[in-house]
């Protein structure tokens, strides 16, 4: 079974090390040159290199039961939907847009969370972490990973803005084409502030041949098993390298941050383009939960 590490891996392959600031640029750039302007990319920081980039409620499930897959989602979903409307009287929203609702509250949910501003992204990859007496915690590698999306945007029409789960009447490829992208109103101040979407598909399907080990690979004893991929990602991906040709794909694409790098990306992208902890959590929860974090004794 593949950790994320070994599963990225192959398809990092920055054009230098990356070391700092300039270098993180030059890397980024590389992966926005190659995408091109036409196209619509989401982008997802992870703090931490080994951190799978799985829905609140796919990671729920796995950490519970081993796997997870997609009768597992709907029937927690749909349970979660019948609690909310009948016993919190939460009934006028329709059912895609209360599941963003129960996420920014912490809920478990099938939405991933992007943005489509990359350097935001850059900024949840390299973030500060503190232990629980405030101590900072020492920098480890992170991840950007960005999600081709153009041709997949949401919006709420009588299909995604329905009361009922617009997937319990799947559309066509649900479980093994790739994943949606929603843009959601300003529900909160957070949404603007980070540029917010949400991923949402199906859980990956066995009959995906994309999910290839290695770039050039490209036979059945090739592609990781299905149980690997789930417990990956919770959501479709085709995974690219820079050096392949882009041709009319929808790749997505990864970049490794080292730890050595980060405390350089986090001093420039504050100073120089105002983005920290107060800008990407603006709310007093956000203070609450963070800001105390950077006062000491």
């Amino acid at each position: 079974m593949p950790t994320p590490e070994e599963f990225f891996a192959p398809w990092e392959g920055a054009a230098s090390p990356i070391a700092d600031w300039a270098t993180m640029l030059a890397e980024l750039n590389r992966v926005i040159d190659y995408v091109g302007p036409a196209r619509k990319v989401a982008w997802r920081g992870l703090s931490d290199a080994s951190y799978a980039p799985l829905s609140t409620l796919s990671r729920r499930i796995i950490d519970k039961r081993g796997s997870a897959d997609e009768n597992a989602v709907v029937r927690f979903e749909t349970s979660l939907l019948e609690v909310a409307r009948k016993r919190w009287r939460f009934d006028d929203l329709g059912a895609l847009e209360l599941m963003a609702q129960l996420q920014h509250f912490g809920a478990p949910t099938r939405l991933l969370d992007v943005t489509f501003n990359p350097l935001i992204a850059l900024w949840f990859a390299v973030e500060p972490k503190f232990k629980k007496d405030g101590t900072p915690r020492p920098d480890i590698a992170g991840r950007l990973i960005a999600y081709d999306v153009t041709s997949r945007q949401v919006s709420l029409d009588a299909y995604w803005g329905a009361r009922s789960l617009p997937w319990s009447n799947p559309l066509k490829g649900w479980r093994n084409d790739l994943p949606y992208v929603w843009r959601p109103p300003s529900y909160n101040p957070r949404i603007p502030a980070q540029d917010s979407a949400f991923l949402v598909g199906g859980v990956p399907s066995s009959g995906n041949r994309w999910w290839r080990k290695a770039p050039g690979d490209s036979t059945y004893n090739a592609l990781w098993p299905i149980a690997d991929v789930r417990r990956v990602s919770s959501v479709n991906m085709r995974m690219y390298s820079l050096s392949r040709p882009y041709g009319k794909s929808q790749p997505t694409l990864t970049i490794r941050i080292p730890k050595e790098a980060k405390a350089d990306i986090r001093r420039v992208l504050d100073h120089n383009f105002g983005i920290n902890t107060a800008s990407v959590y603006p709310d007093f929860y956000g203070l609450a939960q963070r800001g105390a974090f950077e006062v000491d004794f």
